[in-house]
């Protein structure tokens, strides 16, 4: 919910919001890739329904979305609908979209979802009021990620993210655990591309040296862009000519990689369970119970083992407290558990 856009490639010292969004979604494609949808809610006094159809197409192009929704408060003209559905854009007033949601996901009233509490969302965007060292995080949760068109670089920068904090983190803290998880999530969207990307070109490589190799350079945007890395690199660390530029626990990452190429195309629905394991944890009302990550875990468990050692990972190359690991997996196991 809610991200603010900005050009990225600006010459300003200070980014320059573009526009804001209500909502993004990202969603499984047959092939396993996420694809994003991206939604707009407006009263619209004075303008047409068309208008913002036309503006959220523009958006969508320049943020590679596929698919995107306008919801209004009136009801829309015909040929209006037709004319966005042309573009990609589906314009509905709030009794279309009910229709909508009912004829797509029938249950969708039945779930118990953490990520569905505005409350949740408040605390969450709130946050950084009480914790001020994790205010750089919070706002690349909620903008930067999603302003960030390279997959490879947003896998970079979402792990840099969380080693920045690390000291800031307890892991008996709630909010804490909470802000790590979905940190991991984001790094689970990135990783879903990777990952995909690597199936697509190499099915399962013949050797990890293989694909160690290949991975790290893939990961820096090929050769040209990794030998300027790590050169680089090289000067800054002094280590060198022995030493390369590689994400931290690269051994670690090269094995994730290999065991999530044995089924790629679960990696689509990892960030959503972890996003609503995270949200669980940002909800205080001990009467409020949740049941949509039982229902993810049910549907793929092999998601669910994917998260776990995701998970893993972070907190191995985060160099993060045990617990945090050890929390996260028992809470992702639990769901396997639950009748």
């Amino acid at each position: 919910m809610e991200a603010d856009i900005y050009f990225s490639e600006g010459v300003s010292s200070k980014k320059k919001l573009v526009t804001d969004l209500d909502t993004l979604a990202l969603v499984p494609t047959e092939f396993g890739e996420l694809s994003l949808l991206i939604g707009d809610c407006k009263t619209l006094k004075n303008q047409s329904p068309i208008s913002r159809s036309f503006w959220l197409n523009g958006l969508m192009g320049l943020l590679e979305a596929k698919k995107g929704i306008v919801l209004l408060s009136k009801a829309v003209e015909r040929d209006h609908k037709q004319l966005s559905s042309n573009i990609n854009v589906s314009l509905f007033s709030e009794s279309d979209f009910e229709v909508f949601a009912m004829k797509t996901c029938p249950e969708y009233k039945n779930v118990r979802a953490a990520i569905c509490n505005s409350d949740a969302w408040d605390r969450y965007f709130n946050l950084h009021k009480r914790f001020p060292n994790l205010e750089k995080a919070l706002k690349f949760v909620k903008n930067e990620f999603w302003n960030i068109s390279d997959d490879k670089l947003k896998l970079r920068k979402t792990l840099y993210i969380i080693r920045d904090i690390r000291r800031e983190l307890n892991p008996d803290n709630s909010d804490h655990r909470a802000l790590l998880t979905d940190l991991i999530s984001l790094f689970s969207i990135a990783l879903n591309r990777v990952v995909i990307d690597i199936f697509n070109q190499y099915l399962l490589p013949e050797t990890k040296a293989n694909l160690s190799r290949e991975l790290k350079i893939w990961i820096w945007g090929g050769m040209d862009q990794y030998t300027y890395w790590n050169k680089l690199y090289r000067l800054a660390s002094q280590k060198g000519n022995d030493n390369e530029i590689e994400l931290p626990e690269w051994d670690g990452f090269v094995q994730l990689v290999r065991q999530l190429l044995e089924e790629p195309l679960s990696t689509a629905d990892v960030p959503l369970i972890l996003r609503e394991i995270a949200f669980e944890d940002l909800v205080l009302e001990e009467s409020i119970s949740f049941d949509y990550s039982i229902k993810l875990a049910q549907r793929n468990p092999q998601a669910l083992r994917f998260g776990i050692l995701i998970s893993s990972y972070i907190c191995n190359a985060a160099k993060l407290p045990k617990e945090f690991d050890t929390i996260i997996a028992n809470k992702l196991m639990s769901l396997q558990l639950s009748p």
